[in-house]
């Protein structure tokens, strides 16, 4: 066995990155969101490059969003046209972003983002307990979807954005949750290798190892738990769940 790979898994802070990693992909294959967003959180609160942390949760969602997307795709929560049209804007988005990010400092853009996200988990907090009638097709997704790829490259955020904006625009959470993960992978490929192409591979961090053995235990699990939770819990985790990570978000950015 390699000797970093010995280290890494002596290391106690490798193990807490397998819970961290395993809550999280929980949070993100059931909720569509999640993991990146508690992922980069925790390495910036380590001292990380936030071009660092972004690179480094990208390369792991590589591995975690192939999983989770094959679980996706297994329970059929995925739909193919909105999957091509979302995939294609957000490489887009994710490579403008990773390039600024590797470039410009970025904190205001990371704060304004957060606002959004605020915004959007109050929105859809109160449209889970409207009416709901016949769900209507989707509208402006290029626009979300290259919106989506830009946070992701900036501030690790995907879902957040991408997941509860499709909610909004009359996507079933089941098949917003599960065709987001999937397009999440491609995003975070050209992301990845922007960023790496800027840093080089040395950069990374080694909790990488952690947060995607946990991530991967997790994927199979959370797409599961989807398929068994009704429209309004969801919608109302969706919510809460972008409100909590919104608001801590900026905290963070005007307390840096």
């Amino acid at each position: 066995m390699p000797e970093p790979l010995l280290a890494a898994l002596a290391d106690p802070w490798t193990w807490g990155f397998v819970v961290l990693g395993f809550v999280a992909q929980l949070c993100d294959g059931a909720l569509g969101m999640g993991f990146g967003a508690i992922s980069a959180a925790a390495l910036t609160a380590l001292g990380l490059p936030r071009e660092v942390a972004s690179a480094s949760v990208n390369g792991a969602k590589l591995l975690t969003g192939t999983a989770s997307g094959a679980a996706h795709l297994w329970h059929r929560n995925v739909s193919g046209v909105l999957l091509a049209k979302l995939a294609a804007a957000g490489v887009l988005g994710g490579l403008v972003g990773a390039t600024v990010l590797a470039r410009y400092s970025h904190w205001l853009v990371d704060a304004l983002a957060s606002t959004c996200l605020l915004l959007i988990g109050l929105y859809i907090v109160l449209r889970a307990f409207w009416a709901q009638g016949e769900h209507r097709p989707p509208r402006h997704v290029p626009l979300v979807g290259t919106a989506g790829g830009i946070t992701e490259a900036l501030a690790g955020v995907w879902g957040p954005l991408v997941t509860s904006s499709l909610v909004a625009l009359g996507v079933h959470p089941r098949f917003a949750v599960g065709t987001s993960s999937v397009a999440e992978t491609f995003v975070a490929a050209a992301v990845f290798v922007t960023l790496v192409n800027h840093l080089g591979f040395a950069t990374l961090s080694t909790s990488v190892l952690g947060l995607l053995a946990g991530a991967l235990l997790a994927a199979p699990l959370a797409a599961r738990l989807i398929r068994e939770i009704p429209r309004r819990p969801l919608m109302l985790a969706v919510g809460l769940l972008v409100i909590a990570l919104s608001v801590v978000r900026l905290v963070r950015d005007f307390a840096a």
